[in-house]
């Protein structure tokens, strides 16, 4: 019991450590995105089965400002619903600048590369179905371009249902997006290194992810899979936190477990595809890797259970009077540590969100226990049933949500990032 004590605790304090060490990079101040000319600029949007979101999708799309659009892409990866028709009533309404393309159902990374195939520009941006952008996201995303060494471009993705079936579950998604957001990502921006530009909002240099042999197929995380091979190829990929979207999010419990182990087991597929090359190259690259192993598709399989062996085994430990002082002393520790990092990151992370999410009209999360705990005790079961698929070699699909359709951007403001 010993052992596992002190073995447990070690692993707690790293988790937060690590986490403070972001945090200081976080929170240095964020230069203004940089402005230029405007770009021309195609949009890709992938789509199955997405009646109920992609109109307003599109609209708030074609509403933005500061870029010269050259042709929204929808590419229907073989909706079975009328997906299809939304898309020739936006062409009737819009006329050329929307251009419909059409495959058999193949997968996410395989209708964006299809989509590229249409993109003449020289970016471009990619827009799941169920995001809507602000009138400045587009512009604010394409002004790191002046830079010739970036490649790609995430921007701040914020939680925008407006009637969750279960607030709890938002709440959660909530808080976990402005951590991502405003900690992680700001603090990998800092060092050109954005592990992930997200499907629901990125921009893309089109020669550099043609050199990469565009969405790589095969796994359930092509986003992810992208932006690594980006940066092994010795590209740049930072984060815009002004180029704000409101992304709909699960709002159940069933819908979130659902999520997850897709986002678990296309995160580990990756990793897995990558290992060689990584270690290969060595210095950052292998760094990175092992830091993306570690966080993502170890560490969240013992998360939970150390969450309840560690004070179990402090108490044991207790009961017994063995190492009396140094056992108290370290629990202490542990939980200063541990809470002190839960508070100061929850609180710098919702202060940088609170402009985008009252320019969107959205109210603040509650916060609850359910809230606090829900995200790491399902991505720990994720984690080891996507284990537990790639163990076995069971295929995944794109598998793709239901859509509730209640997100909706209010033009009440421009979020403006500190």
């Amino acid at each position: 019991m010993t052992v596992v004590f002190w073995v447990l605790t070690l692993l707690s304090v790293w988790s937060s450590g690590q986490g403070f060490v972001l945090l200081a990079l976080a929170r240095k101040p964020v230069p203004p995105p940089p402005s230029g000319p405007r770009r021309r600029v195609s949009v890709l949007v992938p789509c199955f089965n997405e009646a109920k979101v992609l109109r307003k999708t599109i609209d708030a799309i074609l509403a933005s400002r500061g870029v010269e659009l050259d042709h929204v892409i929808c590419v229907d990866d073989g909706s079975t619903d009328a997906t299809r028709a939304v898309m020739r009533e936006a062409v009737a309404h819009y006329g050329d600048v929307i251009l419909v393309l059409g495959q058999r159902n193949l997968g996410k990374a395989a209708a964006l590369n299809h989509g590229l195939t249409a993109v003449t520009t020289e970016f471009f941006v990619s827009v799941d179905a169920d995001t809507q952008v602000l009138p400045d996201t587009l512009a604010r995303l394409l002004g790191h371009f002046a830079d010739p060494r970036v490649a790609a471009v995430s921007g701040q993705m914020i939680v925008g249902n407006r009637r969750p079936a279960q607030d709890f579950v938002y709440a959660a998604q909530v808080h976990e997006y402005e951590t991502a957001n405003n900690i992680e990502r700001r603090a990998f921006s800092r060092m050109r290194r954005i592990t992930v530009i997200p499907g629901a909002i990125g921009a893309f240099r089109r020669r550099a992810v043609a050199a990469v042999g565009g969405y790589p197929e095969g796994t359930l995380a092509e986003d992810a899979h992208l932006t690594l091979a980006l940066l092994l190829a010795g590209q740049r990929t930072v984060h815009e936190a002004s180029a704000a979207v409101l992304t709909e999010a699960p709002d159940t419990m069933a819908s979130l477990r659902r999520q997850r182990v897709r986002w678990a087991t296309g995160k580990t597929q990756v990793l897995l595809r990558i290992a060689w090359p990584a270690l290969r190259r060595g210095g950052i690259a292998a760094m990175l890797w092992l830091y993306l192993l570690w966080n993502n598709s170890v560490l969240p399989l013992v998360s939970v259970p150390s969450a309840v062996l560690l004070p179990l085994s402090a108490v044991v430990l207790l009961l017994r009077g063995d190492d009396l002082p140094e056992v108290v002393a370290v629990a202490v520790l542990t939980i200063v540590v541990n809470y002190g990092y839960f508070v100061v990151s929850r609180r710098f992370a919702r202060s940088l969100d609170a402009a985008g999410r009252a320019a969107a009209g959205l109210v603040a999360a509650r916060t609850s226990f359910r809230s606090t705990v829900v995200i790491p005790v399902v991505g720990s079961w994720a984690t080891w049933i996507a284990w537990a698929r790639i163990v076995t070699g069971r295929r995944g699909a794109w598998d793709k949500l239901d859509r509730s359709g209640d997100v909706q951007v209010q033009p009440v403001g421009v979020f403006d990032a500190d």
